[in-house]
């Protein structure tokens, strides 16, 4: 692949759009939304919320340690096909070169919705928000997001990011 296409993908997965309401949405291998009025589907509130806050912390705590082959093991199959080892590096070293490297989180808000995939197939989902500080940033100037599925009787880790919102931070993440 050319190298300039796979920065644009790389890219495409960090950056993403905000809403007004600071919901966002990734362009990965998959979109993430909430839940839209009027339409019957099964939301994250179907994930077991400590489980899923646990997995989410291992995430936190893996790009907190450096642990990359510890993080694409709690990373589901498609992210794992998508990006490969050497990718994930990369994926990672633009993240820090961005922000900087993680260092603390602070938990603060959970997030029940669904993904919505190419197939128009919906699958729960829970985001969890973090303030997080960085070689770069202090706390809560920027934040950290996992993003939890269900994988057959388990869990997976669907995406993360580290963002910033243009236009305030959003009340209940202060």
């Amino acid at each position: 692949m050319k190298q300039s296409m796979k920065k644009l993908i790389i890219s495409s997965f960090i950056f993403f759009a905000l809403s007004t309401t600071g919901c966002a949405q990734t362009k990965s291998p998959t979109t993430t939304s909430a839940t839209p009025p009027n339409q019957e589907s099964v939301d994250g509130s179907s994930i077991d919320q400590k489980k899923a806050r646990e997995l989410s912390d291992s995430v936190a705590e893996a790009i907190i340690k450096d642990h990359q082959n510890e993080l694409r093991q709690k990373m589901g199959q498609a992210f794992r096909d998508y990006y490969s080892e050497k990718d994930t590096k990369i994926l990672l070293d633009q993240v820090y070169s961005m922000y900087g490297k993680p260092l603390a989180v602070e938990f603060k808000k959970d997030e029940v919705g669904y993904r919505i995939y190419n197939t128009s197939e919906r699958q729960p989902s829970r985001k969890f928000w973090y303030a997080v500080q960085t070689t770069k940033h202090e706390k809560g100037t920027h934040f950290f997001f996992t993003e939890i599925v269900p994988d057959g009787d388990s869990l997976m880790c669907a995406t993360f990011s580290i963002v910033t919102f243009s236009q305030g931070i959003p009340p209940d993440l202060r």
